[in-house]
């Protein structure tokens, strides 16, 4: 064979793999909607990635963007891809407010196989479909971002029944806070800006943590009062103030919040165990009154605020609808859901139920399976009525990995079932390990985490009931009960599986936006 020959062969192979290369792209890239997505080059590097344009986004509007891609090929579940914005968060919103489009980079898995977009949705409404890649093996992968747009005043007042936070990035942990266009009255020392542009160069502020704390508080600006001006009840007015006794039982007595009584401070024990009366003051059981005459224990709930609750949203569902309100009734304060004459108990009335926009009913291992209900009625808090402590800390969960956290419900146990509430130990495990114990691919930001209850696990019943983490001498809310995996041959709890648990951490936005 000549040369010249080769040299052919050589440029007949490549061109034939170059072919075959880009074909395998090319049926991916023709988008089901291109005046939202379309598939782009990075000439830098030339990888391609999505990238999508959202119009229309008002100032003060959350915009939450769900991205659903279909892949024909197994991944691995720490490389499902990402979604960014093309600009920065200020860049973004500058844009917006001159009527520009949020633009969005989705940056893919693989490069020599590419999703396809089976969906878009805009803040729930479907705005892009799609549909499925061809192959043997299929992964969906889910992406979200949530970018915040509220102008936010510098100062926010307390607000006793709810929160008194600003608005976070879920992501970041900060706060974005344009600045306010120059108003006519002159500021000292403040130069004046030009109208309509944002202050140069903005700054994210720490975010401040949501408190479901009912001893007054002062406003941030002025952090140095927060402590002269927190009163501390006592019986008595002469002990000293480290030895706060029980405050006596008045609905008009503020509670520490995430605090049992005294005596119960340093008496954990674990593995099933039998509560004692008041030891977990913030945990409520949930009864379903179509049978007024009877009505029936059916999941768990805690106390965050004097009229809200949090539970699971799988708990207010059936058959894809809602349940009406006055099919729920509350008892805060009850030790034993058989006992209705308890006298700690009270019965509290639902106004409303506020499950998560983005669940999915019968979806057992949604990240977003919380609800909120909101009571006729403000509680009055007692030593066997009292909140639980928002979580303060950040969202990583890597820095509580390994921690041991409590959580206390009324479900089945190894004996069956029970009439007072026991509690279990839950330990929290490695993000990635708990992804690959379960049966779903779950992008990496997924708002779950496992406990690993070391041959002890929630059950059925313990569904909406909350893990908390103790900090100090107070509990903090961290989690909510998902769901309790089965052992498929019995169809038993599994004691030798993960319990999955919402990370309420990235939830603190929408639980304030809805107990405000």
């Amino acid at each position: 064979m000549t040369l010249r020959m080769q040299q052919l062969l050589a440029l007949v192979i490549f061109t034939l793999h170059l072919a075959q290369f880009y074909s395998v792209k090319a049926q991916y890239l023709q988008s089901p909607c291109p005046d939202v997505f379309t598939y782009q080059v990075d000439p830098a590097t030339n990888q391609i990635f999505g990238y999508i344009e959202i119009s229309n986004i008002q100032v003060g509007q959350a915009a939450k963007l769900r991205v659903d891609l279909s892949i024909g090929t197994q991944l691995a579940p720490n490389n499902v891809g990402s979604i960014t914005l093309v600009k920065s968060r200020e860049g973004t919103f500058n844009d917006i407010v001159r009527g520009y489009p949020a633009q969005y980079r989705v940056n893919f898995p693989l490069q020599n196989i590419l999703p396809t977009v089976l969906s878009i949705s805009l803040n729930g409404q479907t705005i892009c479909t799609g549909y499925r890649a061809e192959g043997r093996v299929l992964t969906t992968i889910n992406l979200d971002h949530t970018l915040y747009t509220r102008l936010q005043p510098q100062n926010v007042p307390y607000n006793p029944n709810g929160f008194s936070y600003e608005r976070p990035d879920e992501t970041t942990g900060f706060v974005y806070r344009p600045q306010p266009q120059p108003q006519p009255q002159p500021q000292p020392n403040i130069p004046q800006v030009q109208p309509n542009f944002p202050k140069p160069n903005p700054r994210p502020t720490l975010q401040t943590r949501p408190q479901w704390n009912y001893e007054p508080q002062t406003p941030p600006p002025t952090p140095i009062t927060a402590v002269v001006t927190r009163p501390i009840v006592r019986p008595q007015p002469t002990p000293p103030p480290v030895r706060v006794t029980s405050a006596p039982d008045v609905s008009t007595s503020n509670r520490v919040c995430g605090k049992p009584a005294r005596s119960f401070l340093n008496k954990l024990s674990f593995n099933g165990e039998l509560s004692e009366r008041g030891q977990f003051p913030w945990a409520v059981p949930l009864f379903d009154r179509t049978d007024r005459q009877d009505p029936k224990y059916f999941c768990g709930s805690t106390i965050i605020t004097r009229k809200h609750l949090i539970t699971a949203a799988k708990c207010v569902y059936e058959i894809g609808e809602v349940f009406s309100p006055n099919r729920i009734l509350a008892m805060p304060g009850m030790y034993n859901v058989d006992n209705f004459f308890d006298e700690n108990a009270k019965f509290a009335d639902i106004e409303a139920v506020i499950p998560h926009d983005e669940y999915v009913p019968d979806d057992d291992l949604s990240d977003s399976n919380i609800a909120v209900l909101r009571l006729k009625k403000n509680m009055d808090f007692s030593d066997y009525i009292i909140p639980i402590c928002a979580w303060r800390g950040d969202n990583d969960l890597q820095k509580i990995v390994g921690e041991d956290g409590v959580m206390v419900g009324w479900g089945v146990t190894e004996t069956g079932p029970t009439s007072v509430a026991t509690f279990v130990k839950q330990s929290i495990v490695e993000p990635r390990q708990c992804i690959d114990s379960l049966s779903r691919v779950y992008s990496s930001n997924s708002r779950i985490f496992c406990g690993d209850g070391h041959g002890s696990t929630p059950c059925f019943g313990d569904a909406g009931s909350a893990l908390v983490l103790k900090r100090g001498n107070q509990y903090y809310l961290r989690g909510i009960l998902s769901n309790a995996q089965v052992d498929h041959n019995t169809l038993k709890c599994d004691v030798t599986k993960y319990a999955i648990f919402i990370d309420i951490a990235p939830f603190r936005f929408w639980l304030k936006s809805v107990t405000s």
